[in-house]
């Protein structure tokens, strides 16, 4: 019975996987035919991270699991496991074309060459985060678009613009051992988490990033991180 009533509450919120809202940092759904993966996470600040309110060029991810030794730098943090979440990312089809962990990266950058098996590479992904507002409205925002990025303009100014990263699931999470970084979404190629930005190979160049607080909801909401995976067909 009680099964019955929680499908029926799922229905009455809106089970879609375009509109649903996880009220939870617990939460986690999964729609294979839509290729979505739902996280539940909360926003979290820590003044004692790099980069919370200044640009820089800090190498943790903004988004992550709990269970990883990133946590205390995680602005939208999920008490799921990294590994429930990247069986998630499975079921809904994302797949890994080039991946390794942390250490063969490490070797990769005091090489002194690059090549392209040096980039991480895998199923493209467009992470979002969802929530409800203050007046109860759903909202929903590209993930890059909650952070602003220093580059350097044609005339060699420095130029401050839009974070645009190329987001692809390579699951290298599982290859570093015993080791858990709990990175969900990285701002770079690294391969301690589950998605990065492979504009760069090897953790090369770091971006210059800020949050933008006057976007990003208030400290303690729960959102929900929404994994929109684009398998090719």
């Amino acid at each position: 019975m009680t099964a019955v009533i929680v499908t029926a509450m799922l229905i009455f919120v809106g089970a879609s996987p375009y509109s649903m809202v996880l009220e939870s940092n617990e939460g986690l759904e999964v729609f294979p035919e839509n290729h979505i993966v739902l996280i539940g996470c909360e926003v979290c600040y820590n003044e004692n991270s790099p980069g919370m309110n200044d640009y820089s060029e800090r190498t943790q991810g903004w988004s992550g699991c709990s269970d990883g030794t990133n946590e205390p730098h995680f602005i939208f943090k999920s008490e799921v496991s990294s590994a429930d979440a990247d069986a998630a990312m499975l079921d809904a089809g994302a797949a890994a074309y080039n991946n390794f962990p942390v250490s063969e990266a490490v070797e990769k950058l005091q090489s002194g060459s690059e090549s392209w098996d040096d980039y991480l590479n895998g199923t493209v992904v467009m992470p979002a985060i969802r929530w409800v507002d203050g007046d109860g409205e759903t909202r929903e925002i590209a993930y890059e678009r909650f952070f602003t990025q220093i580059d350097t303009g044609r005339d060699g100014q420095e130029l401050e613009k839009e974070f645009t990263p190329h987001f692809v699931y390579h699951g290298s999470s599982l290859l570093n051992g015993e080791t858990i970084f709990g990175c969900l979404v990285c701002q770079q190629d690294c391969s301690g988490g589950l998605v990065c930005d492979n504009s760069g190979a090897c953790c090369r160049p770091v971006p210059t990033l800020k949050p933008n607080w006057d976007l990003i909801p208030e400290q303690g909401t729960t959102v929900t991180l929404v994994m929109y995976v684009m398998p090719e067909r």
